[in-house]
Order: structure tokens, then sequence, then C-alpha cells
């Protein structure tokens, strides 16, 4: 900023200092538009980020997004609340001075001189506390008397300005209070702990005699309109000790905010100058101190500390603290540039007498003390004259020669609060900046996703083919029960003649023993080995079973490639697979060509041991084809009796063969099975360059296999917008810095 240079005509001079401190406004009305658009640029990426969270992203993705700490927004938000505030001071038509002080210090005699204000308007009183609420005094020329606007509480602004500091504060409950609960109900007594502290009591004694005693008398100004009133009536609004004609106490200032009092100042020429005169602290009331905060952080352009040195004066603790409150009140911005310390001399006559050495003393002893002002001032607060000429125009003086240093001093502070917010939210857009980097580059999803399929795949089927190779040694219960089942059909169902009367009708029928004998080992043959036809169906079915299994397998890892159901999905695996994925091929071709029943393996089985079923290779035959028999012959031998027994000897003879060889086999289908799937895993998990053969296949398939692959471009539009906002957000970010 460029100097300014500064009319010696005080009204110049102060609207020179007011000018500047708005171009200084200017500047920080961008910075404040900069952080808003910032916050509006970092809320939608926090928006995308939680969305894309919760719809679900690759766990890369999903752990980089984590890692984005959007707390800088609540940064933005502090700092905007302190611009807002910085924005307010310098939007100001005024310069305002605090005058701060504890009670009967002199604080009201400085105002009066000042303003000009009588004791009615700035109480002075010797007795208590006389100042009930806070007062902007503003200098309006031309005014003959004062006039005020009085701002009341809402109820809602009592309940929480007034009455929960004091609840809360002194343990009466957690509850918010409201103002019709207060009216309707005493406070509770102090806890226990609480009685033995004089100042809680004190505190106590405020709510309890002031506040609740008196609300009938002031709860109908609560949510009050604005009122603007006369000189005379603004004591009613203003002191603590105002009494009405029938003697009692006026209790209006309980209910006031802040009193607005405008009023032309003895020196007409001083310009945009306003006072803030506060409750005289030292008080146990426990909303002042807060008050005071408030007002020194948001309003308070200078602040001037008041003292009168009694006897035996010292900087002492209650000095330390008021200068404590004022210092926390202004934050990082050096209390020491902006306020005076005013030593209020008295003289013979006066209350305390001369204490001229006094003020002496301690004006000397204050750069002892952590206690830093610009200047140390010895004035006596009573005299107009005296207080315009040592006070007012050092004040002025000061802040003419000094207001561009403050403001830089502001600027710095703020700066360095804007420096830092950069700097996290720089850290946090690197992060944001790379977190999608690779979302939607398809190439790095199949990596992903092929690893995770080989994984899972070789897991699954490793599994299962060390499941098959425990139990491929034993029955397979299945197919057990299906032998059981046919030898039972074959001993009940055994097609041999139940009658001598049907062998001798067969025997008329070819008019030979031997041909009818034939005839019925060829019948009972093809019966019996019709029972057992369906067992090398059966041995099959417990395979295509084994085969399912691998069938789930498969199917669990390739999404949409194959959405058949039956065993046809290894042929169609086959036909997709590429030509010179011949492993593969030979793999998926060897299983779903596994097939025992086409061989008819049980049939040659059983054939093998019923031979003596077979005409040809009966050697139990009892009749020769060239004996001739008479009926007297027949009926002495009983031939189709013996022709009957013999059929059922090589029945049983041949069931018991056959049940013998085919319990050795009922642990085939498992043997069969194991080798089955062993042959396949290793095809298409074992063999070499294999994994280069899934690899090709499933880049090729990858749209059916994964359902990521079908969002790709949804996923590549998702990451250019992240992009755009990232982008926006450092852009914005960029102007935080000048």
């Amino acid at each position: 900023m460029k100097t300014i240079q500064i009319d010696t005509h005080r009204t110049e001079r102060i609207n020179a200092i007011i000018q500047q401190r708005q171009r200084f406004g200017s500047q920080i009305e961008q910075d404040k538009a900069n952080l808003e658009a910032c916050k509006l640029a970092l809320v939608n990426l926090s928006q995308h980020q939680s969305e894309f969270l919760a719809r679900g992203v690759d766990a890369t993705s999903a752990q980089r997004l984590g890692e984005i700490n959007f707390e800088v927004i609540n940064q933005i938000d502090r700092l905007l609340g302190s611009l807002e505030k910085l924005l307010s001071r310098c939007h100001r038509s005024t310069i305002n001075i605090a005058v701060v002080g504890y009670a009967r210090q002199g604080k009201s005699r400085l105002l009066q001189s000042l303003t000009g204000l009588n004791h009615r308007i700035i109480p002075d009183g010797s007795e208590g506390y006389c100042t009930g609420t806070l007062s902007k005094i503003v200098h309006q020329p031309g005014l003959s008397q004062a006039v005020a606007k009085v701002h009341f509480y809402s109820s809602n602004e009592f309940s929480k300005q007034v009455l929960a500091p004091y609840y809360e504060t002194l343990g009466l409950g957690t509850k918010s209070i409201t103002v019709e609960e207060f009216a309707r109900t005493p406070p509770p007594g102090l806890p226990l702990e609480k009685k033995n502290s004089e100042f809680d009591k004190a505190r106590y004694g405020h709510l309890r005699k002031d506040y609740y005693s008196n609300i009938a008398k002031y709860r109908h100004l609560l949510a009050s309109p604005s009122i603007e009133i006369a000189e005379q009536d603004i004591p009613l609004y203003v002191t603590q000790d105002s009494i009405d004609q029938s003697g009692n106490k006026i209790v209006n200032y309980l209910a006031v905010k802040e009193v607005e009092i405008s009023c032309s100042f003895p020196h007409e020429d001083i310009g945009q100058i306003s006072l803030l005169d506060l409750p005289g602290l030292g008080d146990t009331n426990l909303i002042e101190a807060e008050r005071l905060i408030k007002i020194l952080s948001e309003e308070a352009d200078f602040i001037l500390f008041v003292r009168r040195p009694e006897a035996n004066a010292v900087w002492g603790e209650a000095y330390l603290k008021l200068y404590q409150i004022a210092r926390d009140a202004l934050g990082d911005f050096p209390l020491a540039k902006c306020s005076f310390m005013i030593l209020n001399r008295t003289k013979d006559g006066a209350e305390g007498g001369d204490n001229g050495y006094r003020c002496q003393k301690l004006q000397s002893e204050l750069k002892e003390t952590p206690i830093r002002v610009a200047q140390c001032i010895i004035a006596d607060c009573s005299n107009s004259q005296e207080v315009f000429i040592q006070v007012l125009e050092p004040i002025l003086n000061y802040l003419a020669a000094n207001v561009e240093s403050i403001e830089k001093e502001y600027g710095r502070s703020y700066q360095k609060q804007l420096d830092a917010l950069y700097h996290n939210i720089s850290i946090e857009l690197d992060k944001a900046n790379g977190a999608l980097a690779r979302y939607g580059d398809g190439d790095l999803l199949f990596e992903q996703l092929f690893a995770q399929f080989w994984r899972k795949l070789t897991n699954n089927l490793e599994n299962l083919l060390a499941e098959l190779k425990e139990n491929r040694d034993n029955l397979d219960n299945e197919f057990a029960q299906q032998v059981e089942n046919a030898i039972q059909r074959c001993r009940s169902n055994t097609g041999i003649p139940s009658t001598c009367e049907e062998i001798a009708q067969r025997r008329h029928l070819f008019g030979s023993y031997n041909t009818a004998y034939n005839e019925f080992l060829h019948e009972i043959r093809t019966t019996f080995l019709g029972h057992f036809l369906y067992l090398d169906q059966a041995m099959q079915l417990s395979l295509e079973n084994r085969k399912n299994l691998v069938v789930k397998i498969l199917k669990s890892h390739l999404g949409e490639l194959v959405d058949s159901e039956e065993i046809d999905v290894l042929k169609i695996i086959y036909n997709l697979l590429p030509d010179n994925a011949n492993n593969l091929k030979i793999g998926f071709q060897k299983l779903y060509k596994f097939d025992v029943s086409h061989a008819g393996r049980v049939i040659r089985l059983l054939r093998v041991n019923i031979d003596q079923l077979k005409p040809d290779m009966n050697t139990s035959a009892l009749l020769s084809p060239a004996k001739e028999f008479t009926q007297e012959i027949t009926a002495e031998l009983n031939i189709e009796k013996q022709i009957l027994d013999t059929l059922q000897k090589l029945h049983q003879e041949a069931a018991d063969k056959s049940e013998t060889a085919l319990n050795r086999i009922v642990c085939e289908p498992s043997t069969d099975a194991y080798f089955m799937i062993e042959e396949f895993v290793d095809r298409v998990l074992r063999a070499k360059d294999v994994q280069l053969e899934w690899r090709i296949f499933l880049r090729k398939e990858c749209y059916q296999v994964w359902s990521e692959f079908r969002q790709i471009e949804q996923r590549l539009q998702q990451q250019l917008i992240w992009k755009t906002l990232v982008e926006r957000a450092s852009y914005v970010n960029s102007l935080l810095i000048r």
C-alpha cells in the first residue's frame, strides 16, 4: 500500500484512515470470494468421493479415495468466519474506540469528556456498577441532544447468551432452559462443590436476585422490536440504578442487548469516531467478559485501557487478566499495535486525592509487565480539554502514522493462515489427482481382474482335486446303490420258467428238449444282461456329476461368458477358445468327451462271467440232441424238472459271479473321476504357457467375463469428471496465493 499524505485537518485524517482500511477490505473481499469458490470445489469433490466409495470402485482407487481428508473444508469455514469479521471492520464508516476498564477507574469520566454526555447518560456512580449494558456512542455533528436506539434480546438469544452460561458454569443442569421455564421455576440450588466458592455464590446471586426475581419486570421487552428514544429516556435502558416515581428499581437493562447513542461530540471536527462503552469489569456477572471478547474481536479498531492508580498501586493479577482477555479476543493480531493505556490522574479534592506520583510510577513499571501497548498516557479523565489534547489527539496522530503498518499486520496474520490453508489443500488435491489415475485404464483393470481370476481358479480347482484324491479309492455311493439295485432285479426277475409245464410246452413247440433248453438259455441270458445295461450310464452319470463340479467352478469365474447349466458348458468354452490355445483346447476336449458308457464297460465285465448261460459254452447240458424220448422215458427221468433246476443253478452262479465282479468296480467312478479331473487340471493350469493362453482368451472375452469392463465407458466418464473437479479446485486454490 502507498503511504497516504495526511492533512492536518482532523476530519480529513480520520477519513483517510477509513479509506485506507476500506481499500484493504477490497482485498479481503477478493480473498473471501476465492475461499468460497475453493470451498465449493472441494465440497463437489467430497460428494463425488462419497458417491464413488458408496457405488464401489476397485480396491486401489478406493484406498486412494479414502486417503483424501476433506477436513480442509472446515478449515476454510473457520477462516471465512475470521474474514467475515475482518470485512465487517474494514467496511465500517467509523473508527471504533473501545474503552475497557474495571469499575470506578475513570472509564465513564473519560467517555463523558470525549462525548460531552452527562453522568445520567454515561453513569459514573460511586456505588456499584452503574453501566448495565453495552453502549455505542457515535459522533453525529449538529445534534442538540442525544438520541438512542435500543436493541433487545430475543427470547432465544436471552436463553442462549444470558441464561445458558450461568446454568452451564454453575452446574445447574445441562438442558437448555427457555425463558418460559426460567420464569416458572427458580434456578436450582448451587451444587455442593460450588457452595464454598465466593465467586460462584456471587454469580448465583446475579442469576437469582437480578434475572429471576425481576423477570416479570423485563420479560415483556424480550423479542421487542428496537425502539428509538430521546436523551432523557436513555438512563432507563442503560443504568443499573434507575428508579421509577414510586422508588422501585428499573431493570430494563437486563433485557437490552445494546444501545446506540448518537450525539455531537465537543470537538465537532474530529470526524467519524465511535466509542464503545463496555460495562465495567470486575463484576461477577458472567456474560460481561464473553460480551467483551465478542465486541473486541468484531467491532473494536482501537482499545483504551483505563486505570486510576490507587494507593500502593501495582500491576497485579487483575490487570494482567484484563489484558489477557483482550489479547485472547484479538487472536493473532498484536494488541500492542492498537491499544493505549490511560492512567487516570486525579488531583486534590478528588476521590483518592492527588495520584500523580502513583501514575508516573505505574507508567515506568509498565514495561516490566507482560502488558504491551502502543503508548501509556497520563491524563485527567474528567477534564475534557486535557482528554482531547493528551488522549484523542495522540490516538488520531498514532493511527494516521501507523494505519498502514497495522493493516499490514492484519494482512500478514490472515495471509499466514491463507498460506497454511493453501498448503493443506494442495496436499489433499495431490492425493485426489492420483486417486482415479488408473480407474478407466482397461489394461490395468484386466491385469487386476485376471490376477484375481487366476488365484481363485487355481485355488478352487486344486481344492477340488485334493478332495477327489482323498476319496479316489472309496466306493461311489450312488453307483454302488445302482449296482445293488441291478443285482436285486436280476435275482428277482430271472426270466426262468416258473413251472415244468412251461418247459414241456416249449419242448412241444420245438419238438426237442435241447432246442427248448437252448432257447431258455438265450432268454435268461438276455434278461440277465438287460438288468445291467444302465450301469454304464450310471457310472457315466457319476462322472458327469464330477464334471459339473468343474463347471460350477468355471461358471463362478467366467461371468456371463456361459449361461448354460448343462454339461455342454465345457464344449461351449472349447469352441470359444482360440485355435492356438492348444493346452486349453486339449484339456476341455478331453474332459467333455470323457465317457465310459460307450465302451460297454460293465457289460463286457458281466459277459465274461455268464458263459454258462450261452448254449455253445454250456457244459451242464443233460440232453443229447440225437436221443429220442418216449412219454414213459420222459416221465421216468422227470426231464422238465431237471431242466428247471439246471437253469436256476446256472442263473444263480452267473448272478453270484457278476455280483462279485461288480463289487470290485464300485470304486472305479471315484478313481476315474480323480484321474479325469487331474488330467484336466494339469492341462489348464500346469502346462507350459497355459496362463498366457488363458490371458489371451480372457482379454478377448473380458466384457462377457467381468462386469467391470461393461462399465469401462462409464468409468472413463467418471474419471474425466473427477479430473475436471480436481483441476477446478487446484485453480481456485492457486488464487489464495499472492
